[in-house]
């Protein structure tokens, strides 16, 4: 599978993961915030 890094911004991957946390009966009322991303982007390098 090809990387994704270039085709998503921090901010939408925040806002999917954040939409993965809180679907589906799950209501955590956790935000991703996108400076987070960011610092896991940087861990994954």
């Amino acid at each position: 599978m090809a990387a994704w890094g270039k085709q998503l911004s921090d901010t939408d991957i925040a806002a999917v993961i954040t939409y993965e946390r809180n679907s589906w009966g799950n209501h955590t009322g956790q935000a991703v915030q996108p400076k987070e991303v960011k610092a896991a982007r940087g861990k994954a390098a």
